[in-house]
């Protein structure tokens, strides 16, 4: 999770005259790729409220394949 949350970056943002933090939006962008980099199976949730990223999750699923002798 971001600490103190990050801009989304929304091109129209800058045409709106909002100011974005580029320095957060870029560490944004950092964890988002930490929690992609060696994810096999499972999702990366952005959650995202007044164009602020607030909340990064990350869910990994585990697959348990048997032998097709029957053991593990």
């Amino acid at each position: 999770m971001i600490g103190a949350g990050a801009i989304a970056m929304d091109p129209t943002l800058k045409q709106k005259g909002a100011v974005q933090n580029e320095d957060t939006a870029e560490e944004a962008i950092d964890q988002i790729r930490e929690s992609l980099r060696g994810l096999k199976f499972g999702s990366v949730n952005i959650i995202v409220q007044d164009g602020v990223i607030i909340q990064i999750d990350r869910t990994e699923k585990k697959r348990l394949r048997e032998h097709r002798n029957g053991t593990k």
